[in-house]
């Protein structure tokens, strides 16, 4: 109960969060771009702050865009009402303070959002996923080590049925027992090949023991092989240097463990009465093993679902291994070369080339270019007006009063505007006079707001003045 309180109380405050996020949001777009320039050298940086911390903290996009397009909506409303600006002045001050102080703030807030969150998710799925191979991996040893203690009772009871009287119960019993322990392994098979993902590669640790279990999974190969002579198997081995003592204390011991154990419950589940020779020898690179032994007539079938010699064989490839299985006149060989090299791999541990990195510079690139196709934009605009109502203070300064038109035109080649903008103070023109109105600016970075006035009457320019923006 208390839980769930707190649960629901964090919720509520999470909720709460994001809308005092999304409303300072609103109200940076709003505020911003109708600020006077003494508020907005304070509300600039605080607008950055605010857009930033709302694109981290809101998780919603939608919320987000609505959020900037109401406060831009009421700013330009504002604009409309309330300042003397002309149409270049309005989306200039309008454009200007959201994109650069309100909307790339936000965007690159959500990005890093976006970049967190991306690099949370996947180390969670790389935690699963050594978490599912970690599984598998168990599955398989038990799988091994069951099998192979199945087999070796299997065997333990085909030894029971020739020690004792053909027709007694203890024959009867001996021979249930062999086949509950066939039956046992087949249902082992089964339940494994269900459990294993094809797609999965075959494990590279063989020697590690599993956790709270024993049994020949962890023991040295010398002994599984006392191991199985204890349970009744016929063994015979020929390891003229040693390398059964030595393969306890090394690093390829292991893998040499792992495909004796394996040997020998093949040769346990197919032929129980049959003597097994095991001959060893070696030079500096590798270590080869050869496992035969007789096989029953008829040979037995293979039983469905097995797959340790596949199994096999992909672990000792994967240390740069060999190994091969066949029957030949009447035996069955495996012969296995282990690398002196190899070493156990832990497959929970997971690659380095697993992890993918975010791709960062995204967040810095795509504000940069919308920041520079904006600037350009502005620019181009910016020159397109200056080269239809600019004039220059220079060529302001050439023109004298009695010129006829076509000589000013020459000096002032900018088209003009019909009407003064509605933030200029402008005097009456002269009686009967045609007036005309330039910005009086020195080039496309010029954002003054004085204009020039030329009048003219009867093609003669009989007045100009210098306007000032209103007090």
């Amino acid at each position: 109960m208390l839980s769930s309180r707190v649960s629901r109380a964090g919720w509520r405050v999470q909720k709460w969060s994001q809308w005092l996020w999304l409303s300072g949001l609103g109200l940076a777009a709003y505020l911003v771009p109708i600020s006077a320039s003494g508020a907005w050298l304070l509300l600039a940086p605080a607008a950055i702050a605010v857009g930033y911390g709302a694109g981290r903290r809101v998780a919603s996009l939608s919320a987000g865009v609505t959020a900037l397009c109401l406060g831009g909506a009421l700013a330009a409303i504002s604009l409309v009402f309330s300042a003397h600006l002309s149409v270049l002045g309005f989306v200039l001050n309008l454009l200007t303070a959201l994109v650069l102080f309100v909307l790339l703030p936000w965007f690159i807030g959500r990005s890093r959002r976006i970049s967190v969150e991306f690099r949370q998710q996947e180390r969670e799925h790389l935690v699963i996923q050594a978490g599912l191979r970690e599984r598998s991996r168990l599955a398989g040893q038990m799988h091994d080590q069951l099998g192979h203690d199945l087999a070796l009772l299997a065997l333990q009871a085909s030894v029971l049925q020739v020690s004792v009287a053909k027709d007694s119960p203890a024959h009867a019993q001996a021979a249930k027992i062999r086949e509950q322990a066939d039956a046992s392994v087949d249902n082992l098979h089964r339940i494994i090949g269900v459990l294993n993902d094809p797609q999965a590669a075959a494990p590279l640790s063989p020697g590690t023991a599993v956790p709270g279990i024993q049994g020949p999974i962890g023991l040295a190969p010398l002994e599984i092989i006392e191991r199985a002579e204890s349970q009744g198997m016929s063994l015979a081995c020929i390891d003229e240097q040693g390398l059964l003592a030595q393969a306890a204390t090394s690093s390829w011991g292991p893998l040499l463990a792992f495909v004796i154990q394996e040997a020998l419950t093949n040769a346990a589940k197919y032929a129980p009465d049959s003597a097994v020779r095991i001959t060893m020898a070696g030079d500096l690179q590798r270590v080869s093993l050869e496992i035969s032994t007789d096989l029953p007539d008829p040979a037995p079938a293979r039983r469905s679902g097995a797959t340790g010699l596949a199994s096999l064989r992909d672990r000792l490839e994967a240390q740069g291994g060999q190994l091969q299985a066949s029957p030949s006149a009447g035996r069955f060989t495996v012969h296995a070369e282990i690398p002196r090299s190899a070493a156990p791999v832990a497959l929970a541990s997971v690659p380095a080339t697993a992890t993918r990195r975010p791709r960062r510079w995204l967040a810095v690139l795509i504000p940069a270019v919308i920041v520079l196709a904006f600037c350009f934009g502005m620019y181009q605009l910016q020159a397109a007006t200056y080269r239809a109502t600019g004039l220059s203070p220079a060529s302001f300064s050439q023109l004298s009063i009695g010129m006829d038109r076509e000589q000013v035109e020459a000096i002032a080649t900018a088209k003009g505007l019909d009407e003064p903008l509605p933030i200029i103070d402008a005097p009456p023109a002269p009686a009967g006079a045609q007036c005309r109105y330039y910005a009086a600016r020195n080039g496309p970075l010029d954002l003054g707001s004085d204009m020039f006035r030329l009048c003219f009457s009867e093609g003669t320019l009989v007045a100009m003045d210098h306007l000032y923006p209103l007090d």
